[in-house]
């Protein structure tokens, strides 16, 4: 078993277990070898199915896939199952496997690791750094990322934009023109600083917000507990500015959702 390949799951499932603790109907469970993580959220991405054993042949991969159909299915809510491609035996056609199982794939993720990542050397200009400490200044952490990703801000989100959430973590927003522009955070789970949270909005994009408020964020959590590694899960998009931060890859993932939830995806 491949130890990065380890953490980096180990790593999601910690954040996302966080994500229920605060969401009314949020459920972390253990069966039959996957780790479920549902805020009951109708957000397919706080919504998790997460494989753990190695190696899966095509069979047990379908199989996976239809124990997580099922057990999903009293939730009613959008999810996603989280295939590791580490974890799959060689030659497994997985959108094949999958499909039978009612899965489509929808995203890809790169797990990634850095043991340091320096601090912000010279602040965008146009962007002010911010530490949020009220719910108010929190909250801009969900409404950039829902803006970002067009996801709905107000969909039991809330809970994920407050105080009480972030105590222990780390939140910081970048304002521009005296409104939040841009946002990162970082959890801390396992001991390790897990970034999440880190959002542009469409028209302050490219001008190196996300890599100043990252390593604030990172900076800031470094403070407070220790200059441990850093562990994140990048879409196609991000994965550049991270890799640029000298994050390195430990594991590959792709998410498929339930067929029946594809529509508006």
């Amino acid at each position: 078993m491949d130890d990065k390949v380890q953490l980096s799951l180990e790593q999601f499932a910690g954040a996302w277990g966080l994500f229920c603790r605060v969401t009314p109907g949020g459920l972390s469970a253990s069966e039959d070898g996957i780790e479920y993580r549902f805020s009951g959220l109708p957000v397919s991405f706080f919504n998790v199915a997460i494989p753990m054993r190695t190696p899966l042949n095509a069979d047990e991969l379908r199989s996976a896939g239809e124990r997580a159909v099922r057990w999903a299915a009293p939730a009613h809510v959008p999810w996603l199952f989280l295939a590791t491609h580490e974890w799959l035996a060689p030659g497994v056609d997985a959108p094949a496997a999958l499909g039978e199982a009612g899965l489509a794939p929808v995203m890809t993720l790169t797990g990634m690791r850095a043991a340091r990542v320096g601090p912000v050397e010279k602040t965008p200009a146009g962007l002010a750094l911010t530490l949020p400490a009220d719910d108010a200044g929190c909250a801009a952490m969900v409404n950039v990322n829902a803006a970002a990703y067009e996801m709905p801000g107000s969909a039991g989100m809330e809970a994920l934009g407050t105080a009480g959430f972030w105590n222990g973590h780390t939140c910081v927003v970048g304002q521009a023109g005296g409104a939040p522009a841009s946002c990162a955070g970082v959890l801390m789970v396992g001991g390790l600083r897990y970034v999440a949270f880190v959002a542009t909005l469409p028209g302050h994009q490219r001008k190196g917000y996300a890599d100043a408020v990252m390593r604030l964020a990172l900076s800031q959590a470094a403070a407070r507990h220790g200059e441990t590694p850093s562990v994140l899960h990048a879409t196609e998009a991000g994965k550049p500015v991270y890799e640029r931060m000298g994050y390195e890859t430990i594991s590959t993932h792709t998410l498929y959702m339930e067929k029946r939830f594809l529509e508006g995806h």
